[in-house]
């Protein structure tokens, strides 16, 4: 899951001064007085504070920032989209509500897709079309923390997603977490036994590859995993946001392993969450679907009744969460995300390779940023180095996150705290490379070195 809002400016690129400037390191009172303006707390800045305040530094300065704080998605969907949508728009489809638990066709396309790149075998009944993996978490959520009365806590294998907690306190449920930094193999499978044998835990919610931190989780940690929330009664949400996009490994062949890594494949209480957004570059729809366990289908929760009007897991989550929030997600759009699935499970589209020049993109950065004097904070997945991906994690020596978060506006430079993103880790920040352009590489680097010989 992820996404952002308010990343716009006013500034014309063209016009943007993009080299060595005059204009780094900005002038320190006018970031003082801007925070003063908008009284953000400098300690907790948000995703959404830090966005709008380098818009305002942008348009005040008539500068471009190099910006690595939202996490949004950047390059183009694949052509056959706007086919498949004008065709269902032909078809006068914009004209009718779709069926609130999903079109058939996408349902179908849905269900191949995870037997062809997943090698999981579930029926068109287990894909329910959402209004993007965040409605998914959302409606997860809210059934985790309600099939046993005493079990609404809602744990998390930090970092996360920051908008994932938001929906747990919205909820009116526990968030906790277990950071994956301190915890992996063996040692998060102690920590997560040790914890759920609590008793209080209803869901476990993760990303991998984890957003922020961009490691990724094995199979015998996922096998773990799942033997665990089955042994428990815990729901296991499994955000697949970044699906294939562990470019250390080629997933893009369709009904051949590998297949991309899943606790679906070693258990039966889960919600997996796949994310039209940065796998298909389809963000603007908000359209996506949620793949629930056939196990739970038809599993009854007498906990579910007063909130859903059902005990049925599945008949909850289509028309109790579903239903009730958005009534279905956008009737067009399905037909487009239906498509891209088709043409990927045919091998038609390489949707892994769509998405490779974020990769790229990360390799190049991270040169930057460890040339320049910065370390990797999550550096390390199991033995090897963390992969490139939508995501790094760096800190500079001497500086809290908060502080470095700042310092670097001063050198057009945005990003966001780990530990805004649950992390435990206080010194780090998170960059995602999305917006960065080839182009900027150069800026980049001209600002680093800038930053680090006023830093020495």
């Amino acid at each position: 899951m992820g996404g952002g809002l308010f990343l716009t400016s006013n500034i014309n690129p063209a016009q943007a001064r993009q080299g060595a400037d005059d204009k780094v390191p900005i002038d320190p009172e006018l970031v003082t007085q801007l925070l003063r303006e908008s009284h953000f707390d400098t300690a907790r800045l948000s995703i959404r504070e830090v966005n709008r305040l380098v818009t305002m530094l942008e348009q005040r300065l008539d500068f471009r920032f190099v910006r690595m704080e939202f996490g949004v998605p950047n390059i183009p969907p694949p052509p056959l989209v706007a086919e498949a949508l004008h065709a269902a728009i032909d078809r006068g489809v914009h004209g009718q509500y779709p069926a609130f638990d999903g079109i058939p066709e996408l349902k179908a396309a849905a269900a191949r897709f995870i037997e062809a790149f997943f090698g999981l075998s579930v029926t068109p009944a287990s894909i329910i079309p959402t209004c993007g993996a965040m409605q998914g978490g959302f409606v997860a959520q809210a059934l985790a923390g309600n099939l046993r009365p005493s079990a609404r806590t809602i744990l998390f294998l930090d970092p996360t997603f920051p908008v994932s907690k938001l929906q747990t306190r919205f909820l009116g449920f526990t968030a906790e977490g277990i950071d994956l930094y301190d915890h992996r193999g063996d040692k998060l499978l102690a920590t997560l036994a040790k914890r759920l044998a609590q008793g209080d835990v209803g869901g476990l919610l993760w990303s991998s590859p984890n957003n922020p931190a961009w490691v990724c989780l094995t199979e015998e940690e996922l096998a773990g995993i799942a033997r665990l929330c089955d042994e428990h009664d815990v729901l296991a949400i499994e955000d697949q946001a970044y699906m294939g996009m562990d470019f250390r490994t080629d997933y893009s062949q369709p009904f051949a392993e590998p297949y991309i890594p899943t606790v679906a494949r070693h258990g039966r209480n889960w919600v997996m969450l796949p994310s039209a957004s940065k796998a298909f570059s389809f963000p603007g729809p908000r359209t996506s679907f949620a793949v629930l366990s056939p196990h739970l289908l038809d599993r009854e929760f007498d906990g579910l009744e007063p909130l859903c009007g059902t005990t049925r897991f599945g008949h909850a989550f289509a028309h109790g969460g579903l239903y009730v929030t958005t009534s279905g997600t956008s009737h067009i759009a399905q037909h487009g995300l239906a498509a891209m699935l088709e043409a990927a499970s045919n091998g038609e589209l390489d949707f892994v390779a769509h998405t490779r020049p974020y990769g790229e993109r990360a390799r190049r950065i991270k040169q930057l940023l460890l040339a320049h004097g910065f370390t990797l904070v999550y550096d390390n997945d199991l033995g090897e180095p963390v992969g490139d991906g939508f995501y790094i994690t760096a800190a500079y020596p001497g500086f809290s996150g908060p502080e470095l978060l700042l310092e670097l506006l001063h050198y057009g430079i945005s990003a966001i705290t780990l530990k805004s993103a649950g992390s435990s880790r206080e010194e780090g920040l998170r960059l995602c490379v999305s917006f960065v352009t080839p182009e900027q590489f150069a800026v980049l680097e001209h600002r680093l070195a800038r930053f680090q010989e006023d830093h020495p």
